[in-house]
């Protein structure tokens, strides 16, 4: 194989609709999964004889939105870092990756959660480059899965012509 190193063309890059739709699927997979951990906490409480209801009724009132926002974070750092996709990216057929096309390291997707952080970020992509600052700061690119599969055949495939092959 030779020394040359793919870059990604930006036909690959993921349409903002499929970045929108993506990201709704991740709020709806993270609200789940916070309503069902309530309710397996209630349901444990409930077994132990627990006064699960007035602690958890007091976690409502006080955490809701911290609980919601640490999950969604903690759901983009794990599933990136560990798949390359979230559930979004999973169901709209995403995923992120670096310049060469290759999985992000922890410290990309570490740098990419932190930068969700960011006041404004979701409304970031409106500026003159098109990308959000979480994909610019960390390096990362989301892009159409079958279409850079498709496209890093072609350009390893490249590399073989004119060998012999090998039965």
């Amino acid at each position: 194989m030779s020394d040359r190193i793919y870059i990604l063309d930006k036909k690959l890059f993921a349409s903002e609709r499929k970045r929108f739709v993506g990201g709704i699927v991740d709020f709806i997979f993270v609200f789940v999964s916070v309503f069902i951990s309530g309710l397996i906490i209630v349901i444990i409480g409930n077994i132990f004889n627990w006064n699960i209801f007035s602690i958890w009724g007091q976690f409502i009132n006080d955490s809701t939105y911290l609980a919601l926002f640490t999950f969604l974070m903690l759901n983009y750092l794990f599933l990136e870092c560990f798949f390359g996709a979230t559930m979004g990216k999973f169901a709209t057929g995403i995923i992120v990756v670096t310049e060469n096309g290759t999985k992000p390291n922890f410290g990309r997707i570490f740098i990419r959660t932190l930068c969700r952080l960011i006041p404004f970020d979701v409304f970031s992509f409106l500026g003159k480059s098109g990308m959000f600052w979480h994909d610019s700061f960390s390096r990362t690119y989301v892009v159409d899965k079958r279409g850079l599969e498709r496209d890093l055949e072609i350009f390893y495939s490249i590399d073989l012509i004119g060998q012999n092959e090998v039965v």
